[in-house]
């Protein structure tokens, strides 16, 4: 089921900019992917909520895309998340990152992601 908060996904006009503002505030810079135009960052120390700061040339600014839980027992959240109205786009899916994820929206239409 769902463990902790995994991780918020920023979508930014700015990367370069923004990891600026992140760092300035003691934000650590835990991976930059030059390639997805994506960067990870977390304040200091264990069990820190992560920052999935997207380059995104379509917008003005920021947006928050989505917040992602941790998982112990993907299949049972899932089963869990659609009995309550849960919608899936994607389940299983691995990503770049090398991470398997499970993409929804809940019943107001906010998108959030599960996290094997």
């Amino acid at each position: 089921m769902l463990v902790r908060l995994d991780h918020i996904d920023l979508r930014v006009a700015d990367l370069g900019a923004t990891l600026e503002f992140f760092t300035s505030l003691g934000f650590e810079v835990l991976r930059r992917m030059e390639e997805r135009g994506s960067a990870e960052v977390a304040l200091p120390g264990e069990h820190q909520v992560m920052f999935e700061i997207r380059q995104d040339d379509k917008i003005e600014g920021s947006k928050i895309d989505h917040i992602a839980f941790s998982v112990d027992d993907p299949d049972a959240a899932i089963a869990k998340i659609k009995a309550a109205g849960g919608t899936f786009s994607r389940e299983h899916h691995p990503t770049p990152t090398g991470r398997t994820v499970s993409n929804f929206v809940d019943i107001n239409g906010a998108k959030w992601q599960l996290a094997e």
